[in-house]
Formats: structure tokens, sequence, C-alpha cells
């Protein structure tokens, strides 16, 4: 399968009133098509400065991004719902922003909205859901624009952990069934294994890659199904030892 998305050496360096500091030192990585890859890494390594370069927020200062004919989508930390629209309005929103708001753009986002089961919530508003549901909202509003790969920045951190099992669940879901290219930032481990095909290790800041893990589980299954797995638990050690935390 071919590579969508290729990193060589990517360097970020911050300027401040007190000189430089380099937040991304040597980043290189491949993404496949339809792959799902999570990175993980101590906090502040540069994690989402990744993100934030990948989806244009912010410029490399050095290395090379390949990345031909696709488009890409950012999910942000929160769900980021304008408390005065409705479902249906803060779903569409991207297009409209982006003046793609047609007849047939706007009939795939209320599509989405009837398959992954917010059709009755249409005409709601935020604050009238559940906190899952605002994260599926948020969700289809990036999948309207039909990005080719999505980037997720802790998706699920402003959840409680029932919660979060069940929404990481449903966004992995959605991801498969859209056919999606998609790469998560995390510092859940158990979330980074059962949602991923690779695990991608950065070190502390400025961050390089220590280590990129295939991850194969014999459940090949939903996340909440492959966190039982018999191999779980040996991701598990594998990857809390690589990040060396010194608690």
């Amino acid at each position: 399968m071919n590579n969508i998305l290729t990193l060589q050496n990517i360097r970020k360096i911050y300027h401040t009133n007190s000189g430089e500091i380099e937040a991304v030192k040597d980043i290189s990585f491949s993404i496949k098509q339809g792959e799902f890859v999570s990175i993980i890494g101590p906090s502040g390594c540069g994690k989402s400065t990744i993100l934030s370069i990948l989806s244009g927020l912010e410029k490399e200062s050095g290395g090379n991004i390949a990345c031909e004919n696709c488009s890409i989508g950012y999910m942000l930390q929160t769900d980021a719902l304008f408390p005065w629209l409705t479902i249906l309005d803060n779903a569409i929103l991207g297009l409209k922003i982006k003046k793609q708001d047609t007849e047939e753009n706007v009939r795939y986002v209320r599509s989405l909205l009837k398959t992954y089961g917010l059709e009755d919530f249409e005409k709601k508003y935020p604050n009238e859901l559940s906190g899952g549901m605002k994260q599926r909202v948020a969700l289809i509003r990036t999948l309207a624009l039909k990005p080719d790969i999505l980037l997720l920045d802790e998706p699920f951190s402003a959840l409680d952990y029932q919660s979060r099992l069940a929404v990481s669940d449903d966004v992995f879901q959605i991801i498969k069934k859209e056919k999606k290219t998609a790469i998560m930032v995390t510092h859940d481990l158990s979330e980074a294994i059962s949602m991923s095909s690779r695990v991608i290790v950065l070190s502390k800041r400025p961050c390089t890659v220590k280590h990129i893990y295939d991850i194969k589980l014999s459940t090949n299954a939903n996340p909440i199904e492959n966190r039982k797995a018999k191999e779980f638990a040996s991701y598990y050690d594998l990857l809390w030892k690589d990040l060396d935390v010194n608690v």
C-alpha cells in the first residue's frame, strides 16, 4: 500500500525574546492509506506541534512534507461547538466557511448525522447533547469537508473514563467505516494500543522519533474488545518503558 503522507527531518524552532526554543528536532515517518496511527510522548515534547505543522497552522523550520493531492481535517481537543448554532449548523460550519455548503454537501452531512444516530438532534443545540454526542458532531463537522487524512489531537481528553471508552469506540468505527486515514495524538497508552495499527513514540523535547511499533492484536476488533487481547499488556509495558517517564 502506498504512503499517503511522508515527513522527512521535520524541525520546529520558536523564536522568543530570550532566544530560540527547539520544539521538534528531527521527525521522520510515513503514513499509509487507511492507517490509524497514534503519536505518544512525554508531556510538552511537541506532539501537538507536529499536528499543527501538518494542518498548516504552523510552518516547519526545516525538513520536507510530502502529501500529494490529499486534504487534511483537524479535530481539536474540545468539540468546539458553537452553543447558539443548531447541531446541523455546527456540522456544516466548515462547509460554510469554505463556501462549499452546496445542496449535495449538506445532504452528505445530514446522511452522516443519520448514520451515526444524530438525525433526531439536527435542530437541537449543543447543551442538549451528551459529551459523547458532541464529539460525534465534531467528527462529522471534520468529515464534512471530505478530508483524506484526519488529525485528532487528544480527542477524548475532556470526557470521563466511561464516556471516553464509548466515544473512542464510536470515533474508531466511524473513521474505519468512512475509510479515512487518521493520526491521533494521545497521552493514553491504552487508547493508542487499542485503536492503532502503529504507535510512534517521541522523545522528550526537542522531540525525535524513538521507536515506531507495529500493533498486532489477535482480537483485531473495536477498541473496547482490543483491550482484552492477550498481547495488550505486553504492548502497554513496552510503551511505558519506552516513554521513560519520571514521576
